[in-house]
This record gives structure tokens, sequence and C-alpha cells, in this order.
């Protein structure tokens, strides 16, 4: 049996398989006893442990039941009268029966304190640690000593391979691993000394002399202390180059020796052929262009010279790239390429997207002052929004190519988020017959075998051929080089550019560019060479670099500046240092590491608790220079756990907000999946409580919003909101998830569950009642409950709700005017329907509709013809189906057009009947023109069907149109007692006049 506490807990049995231990508490008693093998733990200190300062009555009984559940998972295979083996009961506790070689930790301390001076002794030992120790122990004085004395072992171990390897005389595995611990134990004086020794025999006396610096620096300014006597010892050794210092190696100097760029560009050899393919396109035009390779075969360098070449033919040309991480920006390529456009020709592409509206500024909120421009509508349909954005971004690169050659180049399109993916290929539909030309570089083996379409050319890179790493190799060094030598690059590297020229530097910087030295000295991995190099960066680059690769391939340098707190000047002279090294390329605000292999190799160098406060700081300074929700969330994700989840999962939320705004659906539903699951990680607490409820509206209303409003998607969110409102206490920040959780139980007419939460909010439980009144044709009861909610509306009103922008008092107000109408007081529900905001599209519709309604009750024709047509023409513009369809029906009825009329009841469809006020316009439209048959027989049809509810309220008027119709007082007189009977107080005028 293995069991491992230097991380997380785990147990593996002796097949190895990992043995499950259950609950936090079970797998906390496991991880106790661990720290102890073979020794007993009093079940005093496991209950203190267990449950701190407040243990339950029953705490030792529970602790039993625990020990209990523990031995079954541990040995499987035990009779219940066996005694147990393993998990040991021996006063006054229990214990681990395991050999001490069984737990990691003591594998670690045997390897620490043992004889052993092998460096791949404490290297083993070392890859046992898998991040913090001991988490299911909470953070108790016993637990914290533990921690303590295990990474005391840890550093021990460090420092003794460091020792090991100096004598072997391992000087960049020395620098490279002192470096990294005093990152996160930058006051362990030992680590400095080996630091400090291993540069100063690696050649690098300026260097080493300067970590003497950083070592006093830190130490004074810190904790207000001299460095110890060895320390010391060690710099005044350095300065009069003391002997003692001396290694049997010869000392190299390792000065970087980089190739000279044109115009900052990237070297560019053996890729004649591809060129020549990329002029012919950029000739021809309306083309699609695939670059596929591996990592480091030059992808992104030809797409530099595609660009650069397009650019002096007159093109104006867009570039992004592809994001890699789990839940990347949406669309941030396509900004970035939009951006690039508006650069050079702004006016010609405001003038392209005119017909649109600003729909760059769509995916790019800066553009929104570049582009003189309105902004593009938002339209209340979520599937035709996304339709019309994807569709008009589309349409505005044609136009523009109309007027101007556009080149679109996306390197790393295998990256691309998937709104991005999906508008890309909706632009590869219509590049033929157009003056645009797309350009991709994508990386082999991730799945991209049709990125491009069929009709797309495809140019594979493979490695270079041995003349053109000689000539990149020449390049490089600055001379020649010997033919064995290119053999060997070229045997090492595939002849791939990347690894080829960090070979190079490296070898270069060691003063050992020959066959022998590219043989011996090339790593079995890139990696490899890339840590070398690492370490050879003078002065605190090193760790700037490290810094930088949190923030991802391309950086601000402001951000990186908040980050490091280091003076400006020194920032910038010493990122200066990495682009003349070329670890870092650009110039300005702006720079970017020259591959992404060296970003990876600069982050995954850091432990994961150091990269995890890097990204968590980078969330931060990025929030307070107002960057979007989406950027936040790329970092907060991986800044779990020193950012809590009641920190990291409102900004997720935040970023599918963004994402929706966007019509990046499907990116917004997992970043609300995910941000609930960072959240349901917190601690028990009303915080957690009210965070959960409004995501879990969220989430609810998207799955409304995108598909069936009563569906399962969102009827699992609302089952899941339950146990969380039975213990939630009443506060204002749940008003819209009880507002949704009202709504659709109402919907689904489980009104039990609506009466259940009236304690945690009166208006929306009284709001919702009332509808439910409503819709029973109870208008008494319907008129107190929302005039009582309307009256008891706090003075600033109720919050406008997540995701849908959507004001509820309008919700309230648009019922409450219905219900005054129908009483016969259609002052009171004008004045209702004055007092509700306008502030949306959508919400003006949504107002709009209710005035014309209020008309149509009282067959006010004149004023529903002006209150349809303006509600119609909103739903046009932001193509709401169904009040365009129910705007035609009041259209054609009060303008005497039975075709029109007919139209919007066929577009209607079955959901006519949700619309109990429009069901006797049509045929007393027939009445009126004189179709007294036609206007029978269909009010009696309508009246076949069960008229319950709401549709009630249409049953007058359907049988006033039939006495009238057929001269049938009877019909008229059952009409008017129906009416007065239901308090529909115009209605039963109208059957008045027709009796009188």
């Amino acid at each position: 049996m293995d069991v491992r506490i230097l991380g997380p807990l785990e147990v593996l049995s002796p097949a190895g398989d990992q043995i499950d231990l259950g609950t936090p508490k079970q797998r906390a008693v496991v991880a106790l006893l661990a720290t102890r093998p073979g020794r007993v733990v009093p079940v005093q200190t496991l209950v203190d442990e267990l449950w701190a300062e407040e243990p339950p009555e029953r705490a030792i009984a529970s602790l039993q039941a625990y020990v209990s559940r523990i031995r079954r998972a541990l040995e499987p295979g035990r009779a219940a009268r066996d005694r147990a083996a393993v998990l040991v009961s021996r006063a006054p506790g229990y214990l681990l029966d395991l050999p001490p070689a069984a737990v990691d930790a003591t594998r670690l301390a045997a390897a620490v304190e043992g004889p052993s001076t092998d460096p791949a002794t404490f290297t083993e030992a070392l890859a046992l640690w898998r991040g913090d120790p001991l988490p299911e122990l909470g953070d108790s004085a016993l637990a914290q000593a533990e921690r303590a004395r295990l990474q005391e072992l840890r550093f021990a171990a460090v420092e003794r391979r460091g020792t090991a390897w100096l004598a072997a005389g391992k000087l960049p595995e020395v620098i490279f691993t002192t470096e990294a611990a005093l990152a996160e134990a930058p006051y362990r004086e030992a680590l400095w000394v080996q630091l400090i020794l291993a540069l100063y025999r690696a050649g690098r006396q300026a260097d080493a002399l300067n970590a003497c610096t950083r070592a006093r620096t830190l130490l004074a300014d810190d904790l207000g202390i001299e460095p110890g006597a060895d320390l010391r010892r060690l710099e005044s050794d350095i300065l009069r180059r003391s002997p003692d210092l001396a290694e049997p190696a010869r000392p190299r100097s390792v000065v970087p020796v980089e190739a000279p760029r044109r115009g900052g560009a990237t070297v560019l050899v053996g890729r004649d052929r591809e060129l020549a393919v990329v002029d012919e396109v950029l000739a021809a035009r309306g083309r699609v262009v695939v670059v596929e390779g591996v990592a480091g075969i030059g992808k992104s360098a030809l797409l530099d010279e595609v660009a650069r070449r397009a650019a002096g033919r007159g093109f104006t040309v867009g570039r992004g790239s592809g994001v890699d991480g789990p839940q990347p920006p949406v669309f941030l390529p396509w900004a970035q390429a939009l951006r690039g456009l508006a650069g050079e020709h702004r006016a010609a592409l405001a003038a392209a997207y005119a017909p649109f509206g600003n729909l760059p500024a769509v995916l790019d909120p800066a553009l929104a002052d570049l582009l003189a421009l309105p902004a593009a509508e938002r339209l209340a349909d979520a599937e035709l929004a996304r339709s019309r954005l994807y569709q008009g971004l589309v349409d505005g690169l044609r136009r523009l190519s109309a007027s101007v050659p556009v080149l679109i180049v996306l390197d790393d399109a295998h990256l691309l988020d998937r709104p991005s993916g999906t508008l890309l290929q909706l632009l590869l539909r219509g590049v033929d017959g157009s003056g645009i030309v797309v350009v991709l570089g994508v990386r082999s083996g991730e799945g991209t075998g049709g990125v491009g379409g069929a009709q797309a050319v495809h140019l594979r890179l493979g490695g270079l051929k041995t003349a053109d790493v000689a000539a990149l190799g020449a390049r490089i060094a600055q001379r020649e080089l010997a033919a064995a030598t290119v053999a060997v690059l070229v045997d090492r590297t595939g002849g791939n550019p990347f690894f080829v020229g960090e070979l190079l530097r490296v070898l270069l910087a060691e003063h050992a560019l020959d066959e022998r030295g590219a043989r011996e000295r090339t790593p079995a991995r890139v990696q490899e060479v890339i840590r070398r190099r690492f370490a050879r960066l003078p002065g605190q680059l090193g760790a700037v670099l490290a810094v930088a690769s949190v923030l991802g391939r391309e950086f601000d340098v402001a951000v990186l500046r908040e980050l490091t707190h280091l003076d400006e000047v020194e920032l910038y002279d010493t990122l200066d240092t990495a682009v003349a090294t070329g670890v870092l390329e650009g110039a300005g605000a702006r720079l970017r590491f020259a591959h992404d292999l060296l970003r990876q190799a600069a982050y995954e160098e850091q432990g994961p608790l150091r990269r995890a406060r890097l990204h968590a700081r980078a969330a931060r300074v990025l929030r307070a220079d107002g960057a979007s929700a989406g950027e936040q969330a790329v970092h907060l994700r991986l800044a779990l756990p020193v950012a809590g989840p009641l920190e990291v999962a409102p900004v997720l939320a935040d970023a599918a907000g963004e994402a929706y705004d966007r019509t990046a659906h499907e990116e917004a539903l997992e970043l609300l999946q995910t941000a609930a699951t960072v959240l349901l990680t917190a601690p028990p607490s009303q915080q957690r409580d009210v965070a959960e409820l409004d995501l879990r509206v969220r989430l609810a209303y998207m799955h409304q919003a995108t598909g069936d409003y009563l569906g399962e998607g969102a009827a699992a969110q609302y089952a899941a909101m339950e146990p969380v409102l039975r213990r939630v206490r009443p506060v204002p920040e749940l008003f819209p998830a009880l507002w949704g959780y009202a709504s659709f139980h109402t919907a689904t007419g489980d009104l039990d569950r609506v009466a259940a939460i009236a304690p945690l909010d009166r208006i929306v439980a009284d709001v919702h009642a009332g509808y439910a009144a409503h819709n029973r044709a109870d208008l008494p009861r319907a008129r107190a409950l929302l005039q009582g909610a309307l009256d008891a509306l706090p003075p600033a009103g109720l919050p406008v709700f997540p995701l849908i922008d959507w004001d509820p008092v309008a919700g309230i107000l648009g019922p409450a005017a219905s219900v005054e109408s129908l009483r016969g007081d259609r002052a009171a529900a004008e004045a209702h329907l004055a007092r509700a905001t306008r502030a949306t599209p959508f919400q003006d519709m949504y107002v709009t509709s209710y005035t014309a309604s209020v008309a149509a009750d009282a067959y006010d024709a004149d004023a529903v013809l002006a209150r349809a047509r303006r509600t119609l023409a909103l739903a046009e513009r932001i193509q709401s189906r169904e009040y365009r369809a129910t705007s035609r029906v009041l259209i054609g009825w009060a303008g005497g057009d039975v075709g029109l009329l007919r139209a919007g009841e066929e577009a209607l469809g079955g959901t006519l009947w949700r619309y109990p006020r429009l069901l006797p316009l049509h045929p007393d439209l027939l009445l009126r023109q004189g179709r007294r048959a036609e206007a029978a027989s269909l009010a009696r049809a309508r009246l076949v069907e069960p008229l319950d509810g709401l549709n009630r309220f249409a049953e007058p008027d359907l049988r006033r149109v039939l006495g009238e119709a057929t001269d049938d007082r009877a019909e008229l007189r059952r009409a008017l007692d129906l009416a007065r009977a239901l308090g529909h107080v115009p209605a039963a005028a109208r059957i008045e006049t027709a009796l009188a």
C-alpha cells in the first residue's frame, strides 16, 4: 500500500489502484494518521483536528463510524469478524500499521537524512512532492506545523541536490533549480550561496555579485538583518577572486550572441516554394491558404512574410491569433484582426459596415470610438441575433474587399474559440469571387484536417533541408558553419527552424559551436534547450520572464510592471535585454515571447502555487485597469486556490454575460457552469447561497433565452435552487432569482412552490399570485395583489435582471394595466403603462404592445392602429416573431384588412389561444364588413374549443358576434350575463349596445 500526503491525499492499493476514502472527514482521519505511520494518534487529537473547538455531542461515535468505513475501503476483503490489519485500534487511539516506506513523506525524510550524495537520490525524492501537503487538515496549529516540517524537508532536499550538482560541475542545473526554489523560499541563505557559487564558476562574475546584492537587499528590506557569515565570506571571496572558489572544469564566458534581424522580423529561409504559391494567391485573390506544421517549424515566420508582401501590394491586413486555454476570451482573434483593418483603412471599414451598424465593436468595444458608426441593434431572439452578427461581419468584409483587397491572417487557428471558428467557416464560404485572401496557421496533429475547406491551398511545412539549415546557422552565428556541425544539427533537430535557432544560441553562448559540442550538448528535448538559455540570461531577467509568462504569449508592459513592482526604467532595461537576446519581440507598450515554447518553459518551471498567486494578482491588476470580465476570468480560473471561489465565480458569471452579449451562447453557458462548479467548493455560507442562486437563475435564463422556456435545462436549475431557498436568509440580491423561480412555476401551474417563497420576498410572491389570479379570470384578486406589489415597490425600483437586462417593474405594470382595462378603467390602465420604463427596444415593444391591448379592449380602432403599428416596427427591428404576428392581427382588425389579420393568426398558429383579446377580432371584423355568415361560422368554431382560464375573457365577445350575426337575442343575453360575471366591463357595454 502506498500513502501519499505530499499533496492532496492519495492511497494506492498494492495493485496500484487509487482507493476511494469517502467523505472529507474520513480523508482527514487518514491524512492525520499518515503523518505518524506506525505510531498511535490519540482519539482526543483526532477529535480536536476534525472539529476544532466545536465537536458535536457524539463526536467519538462519529469518529468510530469514520474508522469503520475507512477500514472497509482499505481492506475490502476483510471479514467482519477479522481484526483490522491496516487501521488498527490501540489505546489511546488509532494507528496506521504500515512500513515507514509506505508513506511518501517518510521516504522524503529518509533521502534527506541519509548518507547518499547522488543527485538522483534527491531528484527522485523531490518528485514525490505533488503540491501543498495535507489540504485535508485545514489550518489548525498541528496541520500548519506538519506542513512546515514537510516544506523544510523539501528545501533541504533541494539544497543537498544542489551541493551534489556543484561537486559534479552541473552548473546550469544548480542555477536553474536554485532560482526556482528562491522564488518560493527567498530567505534560505544556503540556496543563495549555491546560486552565487554556480554563477561564479560558470564565468558569470557580474551576475554572481548581482545575486549577492539581491540577497543582501532582500534580507535587509524584508527582515531587517544582515546576511550570514557564509554569504558574506562568499561575496568577499568573489571580489578577490579567491582560488578556493574554482572548480576543475574550465569556466566559460556566456555572453549571448544573437542573429541580426531584418527590421525585427524573424529570419526566414528555405521557404521559396511556399512563397511562390503565396504570390500566386495574392495575385488571384478570393482564395484560402492553410499553413500547417509542428510547433517551431516556422509557420508564424511565413505568415509574417505573407503579411509583409500583401501590404506591399496594397492589401489591408488584419491579423489575429488563437489563444491556448480552457475558455479563452471569445472572438479575441477577430477583434485583433478588425483592429488591424481599422488601423490602416478606418474610413473604408466604416463605409463597409454602414448598413449594419458598428458590428466590429460588438467583438472589440475599442472600435466603438474608432469607427464613426451607430451601435448595432440588439435583437430579442438570441439565435437570430447571433446569425445576424455573423452574417453582418462577413458581408462587411466582402464589401470592404470591393474597395481595397483584404488579407486576413489567423495564426494558431487550431486554438480558435468556438464562435471565432464558426465565424471563420462562414467567411470561408464567401471568399470565392471576393477580394479577400485568408491565410491560416495551424499546428499539425491538432485535429485540423478540415480547416480551410476542400478548396483551400494547403502548405505543409517540413523541416529545413541541409543547405537551408546551413544558411540559417550562418545568419544566426554570423559565420559559416562546418559541414559536420550542420549535419549534426539536421540530425538532432529534424530541420525544425526554432529548434535549430535555440540550440545554436546555447552553443554560441557556451563557445561550443562545433560538431562535438552540437552532438554532446544538444538536449533530448527542446525544453531542455530553453532551460539552458534561460539559466544564462543576465540579472533578474529570468524572474521577470517567469512573471510575464503568466500573462500569456503577448502581454502589456504596464500590467507586467504592476505585477513585478519594478521601477519603470529598470523594467524597460530588463525587457530591452530580453528583446536583444531574442526571447521577446516587439516594442513599446506590448511585447510577446518569440515563441510560445519559450513562454511555456518559463511558465511551467514555476511552482503551481506561485503561478496561482501571479494569476490572482494579474486578474486584480486587469480589473483595476478596467479590463473586461473575460480577460480577468482567464486568470482567475487559474488562480485557484489562491483566489477564493467567492472571488472567482462572480467574474466568470460576468464573463458569461459578455459572451452572451456577443451571441457566444455556448461559451456563456460553459462559463456559467464553470462558475457554479467553482462556487460550490466554497464553505457553506449565506454569501455562497446568494451567489449560487444568482448563478443558477443566470443558467436558467440562458436555457430559456436560447431554447424551450419550460425545458429540462431551466427546470434543472430551478430544482437545484429549492434546497438553497429553504435555508437562505432574505436579502435584496435574491430578487432576480426569486422572480425567475416564481415565473417558471407560475407558467407550469405549480403555485404551491410560488407560495412557498413568500417569506423571502413578498413582492415576488404577490406579483405571481396576481398573475395566477388573472389567468383564472379572478380580476378582483389579481387587482388587489398586483396593486399591493406596486404599492410596496422601493423608491429605487427593482434590480434589472442579469443577462437579459429586464426591468421587472414593467412586468408588474403590464398585467396590472390589463386588469384595469378589463374592469373598464382605461384611465388607470394607461396610467400604469405610462410609468413603465422603455430603456431597451424589447422593453419598449413589451410596453407598447400592452397599450395596444388596452385600446383593443375598448375597441378603439384608431388608437389600436397607431399603437400596433409602433409595436410592429419594434418587432421588425428586433426580429420578434410572436410580437410581429400579434401586431398584424391588431392592425388588420383596426384597419379593416382581413388578409393581414389572417396572416397574423397563421403566424401565431397554436399560440393564438394564449391571446384571448385576439380571438374575437377576426369574426368581429367579418361582422363589421357585412359577412354575417362567415362571422357566425368562425365565432361558433372558436366557441367549440374549451375556453377556460384567461380565455374566458374572449367568450362574451365571441357570443356577441354570434348573436348579432344570427339575430339571436338569447345568445346576446347569455353573452351579457357572462361578461358581467367575469367583470369584463368593455365587453358588457358592447353587448348592451347590441341589445338596445
